[in-house]
């Protein structure tokens, strides 16, 4: 008997169908008793769930030998490419790929500075970008503060100690003139 999408988005804002779906779309040929145990649920949960899974389309049974499998559809594994995406924004991936990136953007300026270009338009143009990296990298602090993730704390001092080296060659410190 098919449900209404009302009852579909209610099973999805539930962690045990997620984390279902989400094993059944990772692993090969998942067995109804290694997604019991992905899920840390019961038997009879578990099937519950693969059954409404399964008058929503999601998912279709499929045997070998004695042995049930679950296969997911092409709405299935729509579903669970979708959930993963929302599984990577809430743990804090996108700021790990914002940060490599800016990693990048601080690779390709620190090769600029050892070239051997050192006429004044370079030099202003390195500390141009410099700034702007620096606000980036300001910029991603304040968004990371939301996720309580060691690896974002550890890309950030990272990324932070190099633009800290960075800056003592964008800035040199200036000497002081000596008394004669």
């Amino acid at each position: 008997m098919p449900k209404d999408a009302k009852d579909l988005k209610q099973m999805f804002l539930q962690k045990k169908p997620c984390q279902i779906l989400l094993a059944a779309y990772r692993l090969d040929k998942p067995y109804i008793s290694v997604l019991m145990k992905e899920a840390d649920t019961t038997f009879a949960h578990t099937t519950n769930i693969l059954s409404d899974m399964e008058s929503y389309g999601l998912i279709v049974m499929a045997s070998e030998g004695r042995m049930k499998y679950v296969k997911l559809t092409g709405t299935g594994k729509e579903l669970a490419r979708s959930l993963k995406s929302v599984e990577g924004l809430l743990d804090g991936k996108v700021v790990l790929k914002k940060l490599s990136n800016l990693e990048k953007s601080i690779d390709r300026l620190e090769t600029n500075i050892k070239s051997e270009i050192k006429d004044e338009k370079s030099e202003r143009a390195r500390a141009k970008r410099f700034y702007e990296i620096s606000g980036r990298w300001t910029a991603l602090g304040e968004e990371a503060a939301r996720y309580n993730s060691a690896s974002i704390a550890l890309a950030l001092s990272r990324t932070k100690e190099r633009l800290d080296y960075l800056e003592t060659k964008i800035r040199p410190h200036e000497t002081i003139p000596q008394d004669t």
